[in-house]
Protein backbone atom coordinates (compact mmCIF):
# COMPACT_ATOMS: atom_id res chain seq x y z
CA UNK A 1 0.00 0.00 0.00
CA UNK A 2 1.55 3.28 -1.15
CA UNK A 3 1.56 5.58 2.11
CA UNK A 4 1.77 8.85 0.06
CA UNK A 5 -1.21 7.87 -2.27
CA UNK A 6 -3.50 7.29 1.12
CA UNK A 7 -2.70 11.04 2.13
CA UNK A 8 -3.19 12.29 -0.41
CA UNK A 9 -6.90 11.11 -0.52
CA UNK A 10 -7.32 11.68 2.86
CA UNK A 11 -5.78 15.58 3.23
CA UNK A 12 -5.32 17.67 1.03
CA UNK A 13 -2.40 20.22 1.78
CA UNK A 14 0.97 19.33 2.52
CA UNK A 15 0.65 20.87 5.87
CA UNK A 16 -2.18 18.32 6.84
CA UNK A 17 0.09 15.10 5.50
CA UNK A 18 3.22 16.40 7.39
CA UNK A 19 0.97 16.90 10.66
CA UNK A 20 -0.41 13.11 9.74
CA UNK A 21 3.19 12.04 10.08
CA UNK A 22 4.04 13.54 12.42
CA UNK A 23 0.94 11.80 14.52
CA UNK A 24 1.99 8.71 13.22
CA UNK A 25 5.71 8.64 13.45
CA UNK A 26 4.74 9.43 17.53
CA UNK A 27 2.43 6.32 17.58
CA UNK A 28 5.48 4.41 16.02
CA UNK A 29 7.74 5.63 18.41
CA UNK A 30 5.20 5.11 21.12
CA UNK A 31 5.07 1.46 20.02
CA UNK A 32 8.69 1.02 19.68
CA UNK A 33 9.13 2.03 23.30
CA UNK A 34 7.02 -0.20 24.94
CA UNK A 35 7.80 -3.20 22.50
CA UNK A 36 11.27 -3.40 20.86
CA UNK A 37 14.18 -0.32 22.43
CA UNK A 38 13.18 1.20 25.40
CA UNK A 39 14.11 4.99 26.29
CA UNK A 40 15.25 5.68 22.51
CA UNK A 41 12.18 6.27 20.95
CA UNK A 42 11.12 7.97 23.74
CA UNK A 43 13.63 10.54 23.53
CA UNK A 44 13.13 11.03 20.57
CA UNK A 45 9.46 11.42 21.38
CA UNK A 46 10.05 14.14 24.13
CA UNK A 47 12.71 15.77 21.28
CA UNK A 48 9.42 15.88 18.99
CA UNK A 49 7.18 17.10 21.68
CA UNK A 50 9.93 20.13 22.16
CA UNK A 51 9.58 21.15 18.61
CA UNK A 52 5.37 20.74 18.43
CA UNK A 53 4.52 22.37 21.63
CA UNK A 54 4.26 25.61 19.62
CA UNK A 55 1.25 24.44 18.42
CA UNK A 56 -0.98 22.78 20.96
CA UNK A 57 -4.17 22.67 18.58
CA UNK A 58 -2.25 20.52 15.83
CA UNK A 59 -3.01 16.94 14.85
CA UNK A 60 0.64 16.10 15.61
CA UNK A 61 1.00 17.47 18.68
CA UNK A 62 -2.31 15.83 19.98
CA UNK A 63 -0.59 12.76 19.08
CA UNK A 64 3.10 13.39 20.47
CA UNK A 65 1.12 14.72 23.71
CA UNK A 66 -0.91 11.84 24.26
CA UNK A 67 1.91 9.56 23.56
CA UNK A 68 4.23 11.19 25.82
CA UNK A 69 2.28 11.45 28.56
CA UNK A 70 1.32 7.31 28.45
CA UNK A 71 4.75 6.77 28.38
CA UNK A 72 5.88 8.52 31.16
CA UNK A 73 2.79 6.63 32.83
CA UNK A 74 3.81 3.38 31.12
CA UNK A 75 7.62 4.18 33.03
CA UNK A 76 6.20 5.06 36.33
CA UNK A 77 4.19 1.50 36.28
CA UNK A 78 7.38 -0.48 35.36
CA UNK A 79 9.59 1.19 37.52
CA UNK A 80 7.10 0.43 40.55
CA UNK A 81 6.61 -2.52 39.36
CA UNK A 82 10.16 -3.31 39.25
CA UNK A 83 11.13 -1.71 42.27
CA UNK A 84 8.60 -3.23 44.53
CA UNK A 85 10.00 -7.39 43.17
CA UNK A 86 13.41 -6.12 43.75
CA UNK A 87 13.32 -4.81 46.99
CA UNK A 88 10.21 -7.32 48.88
CA UNK A 89 10.08 -10.61 46.75
CA UNK A 90 12.83 -13.75 45.74
CA UNK A 91 12.88 -14.09 41.81
CA UNK A 92 13.10 -17.73 42.36
CA UNK A 93 9.46 -18.05 44.04
CA UNK A 94 6.60 -18.81 41.53
CA UNK A 95 3.80 -16.19 43.22
CA UNK A 96 7.01 -13.73 41.64
CA UNK A 97 6.56 -14.87 38.41
CA UNK A 98 2.79 -15.19 38.63
CA UNK A 99 2.80 -11.31 39.81
CA UNK A 100 5.03 -10.76 36.64
CA UNK A 101 2.72 -12.47 34.09
CA UNK A 102 -0.68 -10.66 35.56
CA UNK A 103 1.38 -7.11 34.79
CA UNK A 104 2.16 -7.55 31.74
CA UNK A 105 -1.00 -9.13 30.87
CA UNK A 106 -3.22 -6.66 32.29
CA UNK A 107 -1.35 -3.58 32.65
CA UNK A 108 1.07 -3.86 29.81
CA UNK A 109 -0.73 -4.81 27.03
CA UNK A 110 -3.16 -2.04 28.38
CA UNK A 111 -0.47 0.44 26.85
CA UNK A 112 -0.24 -1.20 24.20
CA UNK A 113 -3.19 -1.16 23.47
CA UNK A 114 -3.45 2.76 23.88
CA UNK A 115 -0.53 2.68 20.82
CA UNK A 116 -2.69 0.49 18.38
CA UNK A 117 -5.37 2.54 19.07
CA UNK A 118 -3.96 5.86 18.80
CA UNK A 119 -1.99 4.59 16.12
CA UNK A 120 -5.72 4.07 13.65
CA UNK A 121 -6.18 7.43 14.94
CA UNK A 122 -3.42 9.09 13.32
CA UNK A 123 -3.28 7.14 10.22
CA UNK A 124 -6.89 8.38 9.84
CA UNK A 125 -5.66 11.86 10.38
CA UNK A 126 -8.23 12.01 13.34
CA UNK A 127 -7.28 13.64 17.25
CA UNK A 128 -7.23 11.21 19.82
CA UNK A 129 -7.60 11.02 23.79
CA UNK A 130 -6.31 7.78 25.72
CA UNK A 131 -8.90 6.53 28.54
CA UNK A 132 -7.73 7.50 32.01
CA UNK A 133 -4.65 8.62 31.17
CA UNK A 134 -5.19 11.00 28.03
CA UNK A 135 -5.65 14.94 28.56
CA UNK A 136 -8.33 16.01 26.96
CA UNK A 137 -9.09 17.60 23.30
CA UNK A 138 -10.13 21.11 22.96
Amino acid sequence: MNTEATLNQNHTTPADQKQTMAAIISETLFLANLLLIPVIPFLILFSMYQKHKHNPDSLAFNHIRQNFIASIWAGIFIVCVAGTFYFLSDISEAATWTIIITYMTCVHSVFVMYGIYGLSKAMGGYKVKFPLIGKDIE
